[in-house]
């Protein structure tokens, strides 16, 4: 079946765009613990381009399960009434159903683990900014700040 193989195929295009993904994020953590903003805003871009892809992917992989599924004449197209059918193929589409999940959840952990570092590296460049430019710990009777950089209005009486 021909829609099936199709499908076979993009699972497969998916599976190796994720295994691509999960590398960059894995190497995401040396461009972090460097403050390396460009390249951090080019992984960014790399990050959005690789969602695009991945969304078309998606999609195309939707229209050829449909199409298999219309073509076996199934009311419902899932893993379980394809392999009803065309055991031997649904069972590789199921595998690679599979790893695509894996590496998405490896993807995700990652993801989660630089979002924690690169809220580290802001802590930090927070605090060295701090003492670079302390606030004053004074407060006036009011109870609000008297550091210099609240802005002041002038009102001229005439």
């Amino acid at each position: 079946m021909d829609q099936l193989e199709e499908a076979l195929t993009v699972v497969d295009s998916i599976r190796e765009a994720l295994e691509a993904e999960v590398e960059r994020a894995r190497q995401e953590r040396a461009l972090i613990r460097t403050m390396n903003v460009d390249g951090l805003v080019a992984r960014a871009n790399l990050r959005a381009s690789f969602n695009d892809h991945v969304r078309g992917l998606q999609q195309h992989l939707a229209r050829a399960l449909a199409a298999a599924g219309a073509a076996l004449g199934l009311n419902e197209v899932t893993v379980a009434t394809l392999g009803a059918a065309l055991p031997g193929p649904a069972a590789h589409l199921d595998e690679g159903l599979a790893a695509i999940r894996s590496l998405a959840a490896a993807l995700a952990e990652l993801d989660d683990l630089n979002r924690i570092l690169g809220q580290r590296a802001l802590s930090y460049v927070r605090a060295y900014l701090g003492v670079l430019n302390p606030t004053p710990a004074a407060y006036n009777r009011r109870g609000s700040s008297t550091g210099i950089w609240h802005s002041r209005t002038v009102s001229r009486v005439a």
